[in-house]
């Protein structure tokens, strides 16, 4: 039996913890956070929402009790939290 790294064991458990899905949004309805989930693909963000099939079938005859929530790998949150940030207020012209 050959010995083993805890190092190696160390690394593989960090790296299962960087894959692991994370909660970046909770949205009112199925469709806003499908909405999210294509604006986070385009920026090439791997995100899916919890439950989905669930709230396909049921639709809004039950709502989530804290909204619908957006995941992506905890590697990707702080980019995608970026991406979701509102930006600025456009300046309004005056008269």
């Amino acid at each position: 039996m050959e010995p083993t790294d805890p190092n190696a064991a160390a690394t593989r458990a960090a790296e299962e913890a960087a894959l692991t899905p994370t909660t970046i949004s909770h949205c009112p309805t199925l469709n806003e956070a499908q909405m999210l989930v294509s604006l986070l693909a385009s920026f090439g963000i791997e995100a899916s929402i919890e439950g989905e099939n669930y709230f396909r079938m049921l639709g809004s005859m039950v709502p989530g009790i804290d909204g619908i929530r957006v995941q992506v790998r905890r590697t990707d949150a702080e980019a995608a939290l970026e991406i979701l940030e509102p930006g600025p207020e456009p300046a309004t012209m005056k008269d």
